[in-house]
């Protein structure tokens, strides 16, 4: 199994799965208490049902609805406070909690991130064989001069291409950068197929600390950022159609943004988050499918096990393992058509 984990930044629940919102009650209130020292009241900006916009994310919706051959779901998720960028993803992307992996702000001053492993790096430790991406706008994914790295470089296999990372020009702006992500990303996964990529794209929180979640500027940026989702979900797409491979897809965020924007405390709208999983061609695993609610440092552990891997076990099967696959080419299936 294949795993494309896509982190959107800023995201907020209630603008792009209103529906899902309305569903599931989970949804509603935050599953643990914030801590004193980043709370602000607690207070919920969270649109009322009749208010929430419809049809911003398209993908995001068909993703966690799936259909009859690619089964989807949506987990709640609440992010522990401060819920600033850095704490945020540092949890998502090592499965280590603020006080594990010492990262509480974006200048990740006294970060301990070379003791917690990236869900890449926990990939490629289970068995050696495996190819892994990493496509980020953000420089604290990826960059070794940056305020991170949250992935680890393992420069010896970027040597060997086994481990592609790549980091755009962002001095015209965060959405070119997205774009020349997405451009890179989507040529990798459909040409490569490496057995775990993570994609970066901070369009929506750009767009939410400029003008606020209550802007048409940040709604446009939930749109823009679904469709560039959709070109990642195309490539894998292709790929299980043509080679038969299997791929698990999930989406996350990190926080919501306030009505005038920004983020940071324990507002009910900033601490929801989600998880989207999808399995291309397939049920998902039922670790996944068995999982009612998330924290943010349980997504890598999740995932993991839903691949089969195994921390430090070298025991991974199926994973950086060339398939002796027959070529049969598209099937011409609408049902994969992204």
């Amino acid at each position: 199994m294949k795993l494309l984990l896509i982190c959107l930044d800023g995201v907020r629940a209630d603008y792009a799965l209103p529906d899902f919102m309305e569903e599931n009650p989970l949804f509603k209130t935050p599953d643990h208490p914030a801590d004193p020292r980043f709370s602000s009241g607690g207070k919920d900006h969270t649109l009322p049902p009749q208010e929430r916009p419809k049809n911003l994310a398209r993908t995001l919706n068909r993703l966690g609805r799936g259909d009859e051959h690619s089964e989807g779901k949506v987990i709640p998720m609440w992010m522990t406070p401060p819920t600033d960028s850095g704490p945020g993803w540092s949890t998502i992307i090592t499965g280590a909690t603020h006080e594990e992996c010492n990262v509480w702000w974006n200048e990740f001053v006294g970060h301990e991130l070379a003791k917690t492993p990236d869900i890449l790096s926990r990939v490629f430790f289970a068995n050696p064989k495996a190819r892994t991406l990493a496509a980020c706008t953000w420089d604290a994914f990826t960059v070794g001069s940056g305020p991170g790295p949250m992935v680890h470089q393992r420069v010896d296999q970027q040597r060997t291409g086994q481990h592609k990372v790549f980091h755009p020009d962002v001095s015209n702006g965060v959405p070119a950068a997205d774009a020349s992500v997405i451009q890179w990303a989507t040529w990798h996964l459909l040409h490569e197929g490496p057995d775990a990529a993570v994609v970066y794209l901070e369009g929506v929180d750009a767009a939410g600390h400029a003008h606020g979640a209550e802007s048409e500027q940040y709604r446009d940026a939930i749109s823009q950022v679904d469709e560039w989702v959709r070109y990642l979900i195309k490539a894998v797409a292709e790929r299980y159609e043509q080679l038969g491979e299997e791929w698990l897809v999930a989406v996350t965020t990190d926080h919501g943004h306030k009505p005038e924007g920004g983020h940071g405390e324990d507002e009910v709208e900033v601490r929801r988050s989600f998880l989207i999983t999808h399995m291309i061609g397939g049920k998902l695993p039922q670790v996944i499918r068995d999982k009612e609610v998330l924290h943010s440092h349980e997504v890598m552990w999740l995932l993991l096990d839903a691949m089969g891997v195994k921390n430090g076990s070298y025991d991974a099967p199926g994973v950086g393992e060339l398939q002796d696959i027959e070529t049969v080419g598209p099937t011409r299936n609408l049902d994969f058509e992204w």
